[in-house]
């Protein structure tokens, strides 16, 4: 996926955003504005989103000397989120279809995203997510895809979105395990925005019950260039590839010859565009690229 001309006032809303959750001075602020207005000057619209969108959080970083603005937050929300477990895998257990319940659950933990909602002020209440989960309308359904493919499938690579959001995506994986199958989650290698790594994982005790592997990289999205190679092999090997949330989707979405599904809200009106829903839908979608 390409980037537009909208992408570029995102990025400086995000480089706001977390200058405001970090509480930084005006005069860092501005510093920080400044270089990131300066790269954005050679912004190349042919690269992804979740590339260009790289600038805002490296140019932080690397003025302010702070690695993690997000981690008191993604700690916040990992507690919260472990506390709706239970009610989570109950509403798994009275559903007629429990795979697909737990889908919904997952795609449902896509709204926690500080990066495009939240400045750090705000907060988001996960008793909320449980209601959308029971009601929740999926424009673009191919679940019935995946549930047959799945049949066939022994391997899964699952590419993890964000903290708090992995213990929804935890139920998911738990009833494909249940299903026989595999799986292997991916989380980034060092902090960017509030997207999931080891720490988030150890503390939602996600790698109690699957492989858990680091793409290589903080970078936003899938970076093949700096990835791993245990993530690039597991890319490779799998039979199935679940995609978490508008990141991953703007840097996959035009790979060939990979099953891969993607699980998300559209967060953004060219994503919705591009996904050929409206904005904020949620979407169960395999690759168009798959054959």
């Amino acid at each position: 996926m390409k980037s537009g001309l909208e992408c570029t006032p995102c990025i400086i809303r995000q480089t706001l955003n977390t200058l405001r959750a970090s509480d930084c001075d005006d005069k860092i602020s501005e510093k920080v504005i400044r270089e990131v207005l300066k790269k954005l000057r050679k912004i190349d619209y042919d690269r992804s989103p979740a590339y260009n969108s790289d600038i805002a959080y490296h140019t932080f970083s690397d003025i302010t000397g702070i690695e993690d603005p997000y981690h008191d937050v993604k700690i916040k929300y990992n507690k919260a989120a472990m506390k709706l477990y239970s009610k989570l895998e109950k509403i798994v257990r009275n559903s007629a279809d429990r795979l697909y319940s737990a889908a919904k659950i997952a795609i449902a933990g896509n709204v926690i995203d500080f990066g495009v909602h939240l400045t750090g002020r705000r907060s988001l209440d996960l008793e909320d997510v449980i209601e959308e989960i029971k009601k929740i309308p999926i424009s673009h359904d191919d679940f019935h895809i995946f549930a047959e493919d799945l049949k066939n499938a022994d391997n899964i690579l699952y590419i993890a979105d964000n903290a708090g959001e992995i213990v929804f995506d935890r139920i998911f994986i738990n009833q494909i395990i249940r299903e026989g199958k595999r799986v292997v989650v991916s989380v980034k290698s060092d902090p960017i925005i509030n997207d999931a790594t080891m720490d988030d994982v150890r503390q939602v005790r996600l790698d109690s019950l699957v492989k858990i592997i680091e793409t290589g990289n903080n970078c936003i999205g899938v970076n093949f260039k700096l990835a791993s190679e245990e993530f690039l092999r597991e890319f490779e090997s799998a039979d199935i590839i679940i995609s978490k949330g508008q990141g991953n989707y703007e840097s996959l979405d035009e790979i060939e010859g990979k099953n891969i599904f993607f699980l998300l809200k559209a967060k953004c009106e060219k994503v919705a565009r591009e996904l050929g829903v409206q904005y904020l839908d949620i979407v169960f979608k395999r690759s168009k690229y798959y054959k």
